[in-house]
């Protein structure tokens, strides 16, 4: 379970995972009601209406060499952290409105291997996001949605963690042609407070 939720991650170019456990599904909530994200995706609809997002994730294809800190026991008081290096290549589906990332790190804590999906909706106008591991073999059952604004793109969903539902938010910022970075942060009081465990930093290699 904290291999998907740890990195529900992590990335488009991205990010994420976890090593210590299996991909579980959690309850499915559509976006508008995790209450965290509700207001924030709500606003980007009503403002961007028109906005065609289809090639918000054009940044992200090609190689990235990644460096990755990961908190190693999130929402526990926790702050054991461990450091990842490594690569990410990404390529374009769908002319562009999906694409798939191959990430590989390795770290004190061991080596971490996992394919992100991210495909386009015309309809709602917002992205989904999902993970796959080879020690699980599956895609996620409960992809993140959300879309990008000004350049910052934000992902919502709802997890199960030791029996707890939690939310999961995602966020893409400080693009430009040649870097990027995300974070991964989970919310176990309703979106109140969120407590960040895992970051990224992405460079745009040579292809």
């Amino acid at each position: 379970m904290m291999q998907q939720q740890l990195l529900k991650c992590c990335f488009c170019l991205v990010s994420v995972a976890f090593v210590c456990g299996s991909l579980s599904a959690a309850s499915q909530v559509p976006l508008a009601a995790v209450d965290a994200g509700k207001g924030h995706a709500d606003d980007v609809r009503h403002a961007d209406a028109i906005h065609n997002g289809q090639r918000d994730f054009d940044f992200d294809l090609g190689n990235w060499r990644t460096h990755s800190s990961r908190l190693l026991h999130p929402l526990t008081g926790s702050k054991d952290w461990v450091d990842m290096d490594g690569s990410t290549i990404v390529k374009k589906i769908w002319g562009g409105r999906a694409s798939l990332a191959e990430f590989k790190s390795d770290g004190a804590a061991g080596q971490l291997q996992l394919l992100s999906l991210r495909w386009y909706n015309p309809n709602s106008r917002q992205w989904y996001l999902d993970f796959a591991t080879p020690n699980v073999g599956k895609l996620g059952e409960v992809p993140a949605v959300g879309e990008f604004r000004n350049g910052r793109g934000d992902f919502y969903d709802r997890e199960s963690i030791g029996g707890r539902t939690i939310l999961l938010r995602f966020s893409i910022w400080g693009i430009t042609a040649d870097t990027a970075q995300s974070e991964q942060a989970f919310s176990d009081d309703g979106g109140k407070t969120w407590e960040v465990n895992w970051t990224n930093r992405y460079t745009r290699m040579s292809e």
